[in-house]
């Protein structure tokens, strides 16, 4: 089974794009030895993550993300058990702010994640938007490198 997480952070200072491309660089060696894939897109002093894989390396590169002082985690939703994952073969991508405006869907899904606890949608329905959102994400951005 695939453990899989997402949550939405806010750092201390902004990043530039060339510090963006490092922490990607490195997530991607480090989640590549775990098993790991997902995105990263940042906007704004906010980061949103969305991880996958072994629930004990999910469960380990949690808690390593809630320690790093760069950053707090503002929001967060631990799913439901998959049997597939979202982002095959992506150790760690860093998808532009922009481009996923240009496919319609980052506010959206900043729209759905950030209503968790509003009573617009249950938790569950949250979930389900979610994962509609992220293979949609994952099949238009499947072609970029």
């Amino acid at each position: 089974m695939i453990s899989s997480y997402i949550y939405s952070s806010q750092t201390n200072d902004d990043i530039e794009v060339e510090t963006l491309r490092d922490i990607q660089n490195i997530a991607k060696t480090e989640n590549s030895k775990h098993n790991i894939t997902g995105y990263l897109t940042y906007k704004k002093e906010t980061f949103i993550q969305y991880i996958e894989g072994p629930d004990e390396e999910i469960q380990q590169l949690i808690t390593n993300l809630k320690n790093d002082k760069r950053h707090n985690i503002l929001k967060s939703i631990h799913f439901p058990p998959k049997t597939q994952r979202v982002f095959k073969g992506w150790s760690m991508r860093y998808i532009e702010y922009d481009e996923l405006i240009e496919i319609g869907f980052h506010e959206l899904l900043e729209t759905v994640f950030f209503t968790v606890g509003n009573k617009i949608f249950d938790e569950d329905r949250v979930i389900e938007k979610l994962n509609q959102m992220l293979e949609k994400i994952a099949t238009t951005q499947k072609h970029i490198k």
